[in-house]
């Protein structure tokens, strides 16, 4: 079982017990912090024709599931519609897009999940082509939305239904607004030879194989947070969007502290990371940081799910936190 990246873990606990990310087998859940949660299912690792499904679903009563369906696009056919097949029979027929997605009807989307619930593996057909989902975990997580979501043991349950009535599960949570303050971009006499400075104080990091380089450092650049605190950046690796921040006291000792070596800034006040990770880079992960002023708050993380060479960068976009950021001045 591939384990959930550590930095949603970290980012889930601080902001609500609902937010949560786990692997199970060919499956993986990812819970924000508003309780809406997303369960995706995969093929078997090393499968001809990779597919995912995603079951998602917001809290409240009253709330349904859907699902959504991704053939691969990283080769392969791409079939105009596929159709459903539950223990070897046909459940609905799927019309895809031009990016091997759909949405599948609600009548095909309840035979799906109530299949894999019960441990069966689904297919999806066209012609000579079978993409197949394996149920592998799904029974586990499935059961966890639920419990995160308060339906354990009641008529609205995707797994271990009861009689128990929906009218008290848990209610979906307000997205957390947060107000953004611009970072102040005005720079004083003698920054670029203080940010070498800080640059030459922090210790050599192996996810940062250009922190020593001079030429990288010539480029570095910083920005006064606030009277005691400095941004410092510059490039980590040669790729686009692969640079160090971190956060320094003005003056010595600098005790620079890292946010991301994986950053961009966006200009104003926040600084984003996306990861492409995977052999084939079909997975990864993203996160933001926003300056409030005082600090930068985390704001976003979100995985790609399972590297089953689906789709570049992951069939779907996991989050577990996410934030109303309301543009600083």
């Amino acid at each position: 079982m591939r384990a959930a990246p550590a930095f949603l873990l970290a980012a889930a606990a601080p902001f609500a017990a609902s937010a949560q990310a786990v692997d199970s087998q060919d499956w993986t859940l990812a819970c924000d912090n508003t309780r809406v949660c997303r369960a995706a299912g995969y093929s078997v690792e090393g499968s001809a024709l990779p597919v995912s499904v995603l079951v998602s679903r917001a809290a409240g009563a009253g709330s349904p599931a859907y699902v959504e369906l991704q053939l691969g696009t990283l080769g392969g056919p791409r079939p105009a519609s596929v159709t459903l097949q539950v223990a070897g029979k046909p459940a609905g027929v799927v019309r895809l897009d031009r990016d091997n997605h759909a949405v599948l009807p609600a009548t095909s989307a309840l035979a799906l999940v109530k299949a894999v619930a019960a441990g069966s593996d689904v297919a999806f057909v066209a012609g000579a082509s079978t993409w197949r989902v394996s149920a592998a975990g799904a029974a586990e997580l499935l059961g966890r939305m639920d419990e995160v979501q308060g339906r354990s043991g009641r008529t609205s349950a995707l797994v271990n239904k009861g009689n128990g009535s929906d009218a008290d599960v848990a209610s979906a949570m307000a997205v957390p607004r947060m107000d953004a303050t611009r970072v102040p971009p005005a720079s004083q006499p003698g920054d670029d030879a203080l940010a070498v400075r800080v640059l030459a104080s922090i210790q050599s990091r192996a996810d940062c194989s250009l922190l020593d380089d001079g030429a990288a450092q010539s480029r570095a650049r910083l920005w006064h947070l606030d009277a005691n605190k400095l941004l410092v950046t510059q490039a980590c690796a040669a790729s686009e969007g692969a640079n160090g921040y971190w956060i320094a006291n003005l003056r010595p000792p600098y005790d620079a502290r890292p946010l991301t070596t994986t950053g961009a800034f966006d200009g104003i006040s926040t600084i984003t990371s996306r990861v492409v990770t995977g052999s084939r880079g079909d997975c990864g992960h993203a996160e933001s940081w926003t300056w409030n002023g005082f600090r930068f708050e985390a704001t976003y993380a979100a995985g790609g799910g399972l590297c089953r060479g689906v789709k570049a960068g992951g069939a779907w976009v996991l989050p577990t936190l996410v934030t109303d950021v309301i543009p600083g001045l």
